[in-house]
């Protein structure tokens, strides 16, 4: 499958360590459980990237994994909020690129062909959105960075996407919304897409 041009796709992740990680299914589930859970879905995602035959930079928090595949970059997160890291990650790329579409790992029904359509519409929008079902969003694509979309914003909450369309439109940049997907928070929503498969 060819990429569309120039274009670099960002992951954040997170080291996968107990106790650190999905942290809402460990409340229910424990520690091991929410491990194994979180490993699965880096999985998943990281397989998503290398079928996609484009540029990918790993971004991770705290500290970057000991095994590293050689057709991705690794780099670390900075310090600050999540719309802070965003920021300086969309930068990073958007240096080396002319397009830049960022996802998470917590978003298991993102497909190859969603990526590479959040790609197309973005040759006709300055900025392209997947929402999520529980009001944050899983995908975002740009072709500058515009770190006002990412300021006061109040992450981890269901007005995310809300807040950010708002800023979208009030600083008049055109945008294109992809579907709506569910991510995975809870120990619920994890067993929810397993009885889906």
């Amino acid at each position: 499958m060819s990429s569309a041009p120039d274009c670099g796709l960002i992951i954040f992740l997170r080291f996968p360590e107990r106790g650190k990680v999905k942290t809402r299914i460990a409340e229910t589930a424990g520690d091991d459980t929410a491990l194994k859970v979180y490993q699965e879905l880096s999985d998943i995602t990281l397989h998503l990237a290398a079928s996609l035959f484009i540029p990918t930079y790993l971004f991770y928090e705290n500290k970057l994994p000991d095994e590293m595949i050689p057709s991705f970059h690794y780099l670390q997160q900075i310090e600050g909020d999540l719309g802070e890291k965003i920021v300086a990650a969309f930068n990073y790329v958007l240096q080396r690129h002319q397009k830049a579409v960022i996802i998470g790992s917590d978003c298991p029904e993102i497909s190859p062909t969603d990526i590479m359509h959040a790609l197309y519409l973005l040759d006709q929008n300055d900025i392209v959105i997947g929402p999520t079902e529980d009001g944050g969003y899983y995908l975002m694509g740009c072709k500058e960075n515009v770190p006002s979309l990412f300021d006061s914003i109040k992450w981890s909450t269901s007005v995310v996407f809300q807040q950010t369309i708002q800023r979208i439109e009030e600083q008049g940049f055109t945008y294109s919304q992809m579907k709506t997907l569910s991510d995975i928070d809870t120990e619920e929503d994890w067993r929810r897409y397993k009885s889906r498969k």
